[in-house]
């Protein structure tokens, strides 16, 4: 039996395990306590003045939770009865996860309720055994008052009869959603800090939230969120409209630097690639494909698109792509095959790509792609995500004047602002600016967005080593398109390529009857390269000196990686 992927991630890179602190709720006179948070304002006012308060760790996990293995928490089962506002012919209601294994974070949870005043009335969920069915040998008497680990909107997609989970949030930062015609898959972060660096990452974490209860027929439900960390507090909207074939949420947040992060990721993604095109999988499991992402699509222009498509290395991996104006980006689930996968469990041909656009243009940062060896497929080893500008990410907190890439009439239309916090004098009672502001949309779908709808897409690759060293790897990747079907083969597209640590030897194109054009490709390494570095390939279709395909990228590793896989994929240790 498969390890079964759809189970809770365990959210760790590296083998760093994801942070966990306790929610601090005593306040100081005048200070804004977690009842208080009303709408956006109050809770960015909370935000900021925590991140004027040393941070604190939270205790460990009780026992029996913390002992708790993976088939016990199994045997803990919420009762949909019980969810907040389930018989209350609302669109949409709250299902709680319980703490325990790996689910060791602490989080407070809240409704936002309607009154006759206008102001939304607060209202605490409390954690209660009665919530939840434990099946023997676990005892709802010796379960601890342990508090929430997080939550899920359940409801019915638009149209559709029965009731289904669309968004949870569990695990320091992390979110997942999912539309109608998909499950769930690759996930998103509030915030990543020192990803990939030579040190250990540091995780926020979503400490309290607050549901605004939905009216009858609303179609969509907006989540406040309170993040806090050793470097840092966050104040976070959330928009849910979720629908058939795209669940959108837009996103909001006002982030407070308590010490100034040497790195700081915006809107990062995390997915997991084992094998696939260009790479098989272990003997035993036949399996031709087994990811919920095949690749990184980035969007620089209104007709711009980079296609990255995932090799995964036997060591940690970390590519840069510098963009001046990046309209979108995301982890993208292309092949949508049943056959390209053969497996009926983890269904990973309906697994949803996960599309990050700003509310404007995001001018002058890079794109940056962690990808790591991955013991398994129940843990992600993919990770993408925006870094701003080194002023912006990491705004001088000395200064006194406002950073000039904040939105403005000088610059106009940027939607994520570096604000260099101010030092307020002694006994000041003014809270402190945001150090960072952003907003965007982050979209679950099947597919590419579809406004990639024209240019060339590379919908499949494989990679042939040769037996003798000395000859070149070859390589055929498939391009489909509009514009791509409407060239005839005695006017072929010309081939626009780069390569890195090699030399592209053979260029050859085929157009299929379907239209398509299968690029044939020789590749060998440079005279430098020994084949202990992969070769970085870069391809584009021009015809007429205008491109009719994405830009193709791609990390060819000289010989086919190594991996130890465990028993699971090879039932042999």
């Amino acid at each position: 039996m498969y390890f079964d992927a759809c189970f809770a991630r365990l959210f760790s890179f590296s083998g760093l395990a994801v942070s966990v602190a306790l929610l601090i709720t005593t306040t100081t006179a005048n200070a804004v306590d977690l009842i208080d948070v009303r709408d956006f304002e109050s809770l960015s006012q909370l935000a900021a003045e925590r991140s004027q308060r040393e941070y604190e760790p939270a205790p460990e996990l009780p026992e029996p939770l913390a002992s708790w293995q993976y088939d016990d928490y199994m045997k803990v089962k919420y009762r949909p009865e019980r969810a907040t506002w389930f018989d209350q012919g609302l669109p949409f209601w709250l299902e709680t996860f319980h703490r325990g294994f790996v689910q060791t974070d602490l989080v407070e949870l809240f409704t936002l309720n309607p009154s006759p005043s206008g102001d939304p009335i607060s209202q605490r969920i409390a954690f209660n055994t009665n919530d939840f069915v434990y099946d023997a040998p676990l005892n709802a008497e010796e379960i601890p008052p342990a508090g929430h680990a997080g939550f899920r909107i359940v409801g019915p997609f638009p149209n559709r009869p029965d009731a289904q989970e669309m968004l949870s949030f569990i695990g320091s930062s992390y979110f997942r959603g999912r539309s109608g015609d998909t499950i769930y898959g690759a996930s998103a972060r509030g915030l990543a800090i020192n990803i990939a660096m030579m040190q250990e990452e540091e995780f926020p974490d979503f400490r309290a939230f607050w549901i605004q209860m939905p009216a009858a027929d609303s179609d969509q439900i907006a989540i406040l969120a309170f993040m806090d960390s050793p470097s840092l507090t966050g104040a976070y909207r959330f928009r849910l409209v979720p629908g058939n074939a795209v669940t959108r949420v837009k996103v909001q947040a006002d982030v407070y630097y308590r010490d100034r992060p040497e790195k700081i990721a915006l809107a990062p993604l995390t997915s997991m690639w084992m094998w696939g095109d260009g790479l098989k999988g272990p003997p035993k499991d036949n399996r031709p494909s087994v990811h919920d992402s095949d690749g990184l699509l980035i969007q620089t222009g209104p007709n711009e698109w980079r296609w990255r498509a995932f090799a995964r290395q036997s060591y940690p991996s970390v590519t840069s792509t510098e963009v001046e104006s990046l309209h979108g980006f995301g982890l993208i689930q292309r092949n949508r095959a049943f056959y390209h996968y053969d497996d009926h469990n983890a269904r990973y041909d309906k697994r949803p790509s996960v599309w990050i656009k700003p509310d404007a243009p995001w001018p002058d940062g890079r794109i940056e792609l962690l990808e790591l060896p991955g013991a398994h497929e129940g843990i992600d080893n993919l990770a993408a995500y925006w870094l701003p500008p080194e002023e912006e990410s990491a705004p001088d907190q000395s200064a006194t004047e406002t950073d000039p890439s904040v939105e403005s009439a000088a610059n106009p239309g940027s939607s994520v602002a570096a604000i260099d916090a101010v030092s307020e004098p002694d006994g000041a009672t003014e809270p402190p600016q945001p150090s960072l502001q952003f907003a965007y949309e982050v979209s679950f779908f099947p597919g590419d967005p579809p406004e990639h709808n024209v240019l060339g897409r590379a919908t499949n690759l494989s990679v042939t080593r040769p037996k003798n060293a000395n000859e070149p790897i070859e390589m055929e990747i498939r391009l489909a398109g509009p514009v791509l079907r409407g060239l005839p083969a005695e006017h072929p597209p010309s081939i626009q390529s780069n390569a890195i640590a090699g030399e592209i030897c053979e260029e050859e194109l085929e157009r299929t009857d379907e239209g398509d054009w299968i690029l044939h490709l020789g590749v060998t390494l440079a005279e430098d390269n020994s084949g202990e570095r992969p070769v970085e390939l870069s391809l584009q279709l021009i015809s007429e000196d205008q491109p009719v395909s994405e830009t193709f990228g791609y990390l060819l590793p000289p010989a086919e990686p190594e991996f130890v896989y465990p028993a699971v994929y090879t039932r042999q240790e």
